[in-house]
């Protein structure tokens, strides 16, 4: 199964969503902030990375244009899960290179089967 990588500071969030896309055969790692999806990224490249924008340190738009900048990952498309709904985010997104932009709160299996298209 393809291997995600969630990206988001809250820890509910991340145990809810790897508890559920693993339930679903997914291979999950998590990654609490910007400076930690750098890592994992760098250790490699996920098949999707699913990323909260709003986080301490780097936030989302900034990881984005670290790994345009280090060349990390640069074929892992990218799902932005976040509570900004904003046009302007929901732009900046698309420019830095995501390939969706969904809003908190999300169903869990919502998430899992638009990460399964994109995949697949």
């Amino acid at each position: 199964m393809p291997d995600v990588l969630i990206v988001d500071d809250d820890p509910d969030i991340r145990g809810m969503l790897s508890f559920t896309l693993a339930d679903l055969g997914f291979d999950v790692r998590e990654a609490k902030d910007g400076n930690d999806a750098l890592d994992e990224l760098a250790d490699a490249a996920p098949d999707c990375m699913v990323l909260d924008l709003m986080m301490p340190g780097l936030d989302g738009f900034s990881v984005l244009e670290a790994m345009r900048a280090r060349g990390l990952a640069a074929t892992t498309p990218v799902v932005i899960l976040t509570c900004k709904a904003d046009e302007k985010s929901l732009v900046r997104g698309w420019e830095l290179g995501a390939v969706e932009f969904l809003t908190k709160p999300i169903d869990p299996y919502v998430l899992a089967a638009k990460i399964a298209a994109i995949v697949h």
